[in-house]
């Protein structure tokens, strides 16, 4: 029997496959993923800590009360802190989730970087409609057109790029803040975002297009977290 017929038989499936760039794991949605988890199980054993209490304090028993201060989290009876590092912020409340400027610049960028995009091709568009419907536009030169259109798209990809971006930083800000889960995080940072664009008119009829991409957003989230 020569090699290659050998190798017909050989158990491929058993051997070792490198990961592919596909198969990699994203650092940034392990990370989440990761204090998520912790901040879930926190909160089951906040819960069980406090019914203990509560079942001691109903029944009046020294001992068991004590039992039920020491089934509580350590990081709890040492200030406020638990097992899984969420400390308490200035509003108040806890969150797993440390503060650092890198985080919020690569999320403003992240943002910037998507709204810019999606800007551009949104401004590129209403640019050859009006290039359409204007009379004027339509009697200009084709160089003339073209410095109209790229005016308009880099307009817009500015504005959105802006917008998303401190749609993103927001967001963070919130989870930092107090952590209120993904629902939570979406509805401030697009209530605040949005609210800003309605209050100027020259953005007022953009917001359909920025809700479309605070949509996508949560969509892309919920997919992330179904297939986790």
């Amino acid at each position: 029997m020569s090699s290659w017929e050998r190798t017909r038989y050989v158990p491929w499936s058993m051997v070792e496959q490198t990961p592919t760039a596909a198969d990699a794991i994203d650092p940034d949605t392990e990370k989440e993923r990761i204090f998520r988890q912790l901040r879930q199980e926190a909160a089951k054993e906040e819960a069980t800590a406090k019914a203990a209490l509560g079942e001691g304090a109903e029944e009046g028993s020294p001992g068991t009360a004590g039992q039920s201060e020491m089934s509580a989290s350590p990081g709890e009876a040492g200030g406020g802190v638990n097992a899984y590092g969420a400390k308490p912020t200035i509003l108040g409340m806890k969150s797993a989730v440390p503060y650092t400027n890198m985080d919020l610049f690569r999320n403003f960028a992240f943002g910037a970087t998507i709204g810019s995009i999606t800007g551009s091709v949104f401004g590129f568009m209403d640019g050859m409609r009006s290039a359409q419907d204007s009379p004027v536009l339509k009697n200009a030169s084709n160089m003339a057109k073209g410095r109209f259109l790229m005016q308009g798209a880099t307009r817009s990809g500015l504005m959105f790029g802006g917008i998303f971006g401190g749609f993103q930083s927001l967001k963070y800000g919130v989870r930092c803040l107090a952590d209120p889960g993904d629902v939570g995080e979406i509805a401030v940072a697009s209530a605040v975002s949005l609210g800003a664009m309605a209050i100027k008119p020259v953005t007022r009829p953009s917001i359909p297009y920025a809700g479309m991409l605070i949509a996508m957003d949560a969509f892309n989230i919920y997919m992330r977290d179904s297939t986790a």
